[in-house]
């Protein structure tokens, strides 16, 4: 049931001391960073159309008894109740459905004698996955621009507090949304130069997925029909999508102290495919079958890798018109075929070609 924008006391703690409100959370999506599941989303009626809105989850147990079930003696059912807090809220601006980089690869140089593969120059490559020491954001896809979050008091914040491995029995400051916030990263579009060409890509997912063997970072971004977010006779904004995956990576720099080069370069587009879209999978009336076509809208924003990023799967979750969801895998083998290589500098409007009528 919603209830936008309506206080409402918290169930659990009878006592008050806080309250709880209900809120709008529009294209959410969860990520991890340093052992902790986070949401992302956005909110315009309270913090505008140009802020994505991240926030830690918390985690509590409440039984029917503490809920005002009905449950008898030895018929307590526990449940888990997640929630956020408004003390703890992070604001990133000025980016189209920004994903989150909380790790990457690192690349290890050494003589040779470890036995593993070697790079162009002959010596031996490991790549080692390891933290990106801060959250960073894709804020925008082409070009490429990767930026610090800043996270405020927020990590300060969570030291008191246990990890996602263990659950907060105790609610703590929860306070109402108007409550102090993190600062506002704000960072534009980096265009160089006001006359270079851009697309009208974004990313939908909401983390970069890693692919060990390459040291790549995976997404998923999107294009629609119209360019604009003009009302149509297909849909209250964007319609016809097509969707492309892609992989960012660190321009490589000689490093001579012989460590990773984590945070001592920036990113650039490496691979990308090609536009596709899902068939459809609702059967119209008096058919048998469903057409070979996609639906109007189709919204991915799920990604993740099960097993090895060369012979696993990649488990894609995606929105159909607004209306329902639908979860499908496909084989990383084909997957890395699909990508293709660009060359360094280049970036999605590089690649772009008229389409032939």
């Amino acid at each position: 049931k919603r209830q936008r924008g309506k206080f409402i006391e918290a169930e659990s703690n009878p006592q008050g001391g806080y309250t709880r409100i209900h809120q709008e959370f529009d294209d959410p999506r969860f990520f991890f960073h340093e052992g902790r599941l986070w949401v992302l989303y956005r909110n315009g009626p309270l913090f505008g159309y140009q802020d994505q809105i991240h926030n830690p989850v918390h985690f509590e147990s409440v039984t029917n008894d503490e809920k005002g079930g009905g449950g008898g003696e030895g018929t307590e059912e526990v449940k888990f109740v997640a929630y956020v807090k408004a003390s703890e809220t992070v604001r990133v601006c000025c980016g189209r459905n920004i994903a989150l980089i909380s790790e990457e690869a690192a690349r290890n140089v050494d003589d040779g004698s470890s036995g593993n593969s070697k790079g162009g120059d002959g010596k031996t490559v490991e790549m080692e996955w390891m933290p990106s020491g801060s959250l960073q954001a894709l804020t925008w896809v082409d070009p490429v621009t990767v930026v610090d979050v800043d996270l405020g008091d927020v990590t300060n914040l969570l030291k008191d507090h246990r990890r996602l491995s263990e659950v907060d029995k105790d609610v703590g400051d929860g306070v109402a949304m108007q409550a102090k916030l993190g600062e506002i990263s704000t960072h534009h579009r980096r265009l160089g130069s006001a006359k270079k060409p851009k697309s009208n890509i974004h990313g939908t997912n909401g983390y970069l997925v890693p692919l060990p063997s390459s040291g790549e970072l995976l997404g998923i971004a999107h294009f629609h029909r119209p360019e604009n977010r003009k009302e149509s006779n297909y849909a209250l904004h964007g319609h016809h999508y097509t969707h492309a995956f892609f992989t960012i990576a660190r321009k490589q720099q000689s490093n001579n102290s012989g460590g990773g080069d984590v945070g001592n370069a920036t990113f650039q587009l490496k691979r990308i495919s090609n536009e596709f879209l899902f068939r459809a999978l609702s059967v119209p009336i008096g058919e048998k079958e469903s057409p070979n076509d996609g639906d109007i809208i189709q919204f991915a924003s799920g990604l993740d890798v099960y097993g090895s990023d060369i012979d696993g799967k990649l488990i894609l979750s995606y929105g159909i018109n607004d209306c329902e969801g639908a979860v499908l895998t496909i084989s990383m083998s084909k997957l890395q075929r699909m990508l293709i290589e660009v060359e360094p500098g280049q970036e999605v409007a590089d690649l772009m070609r008229t389409a032939m009528r």
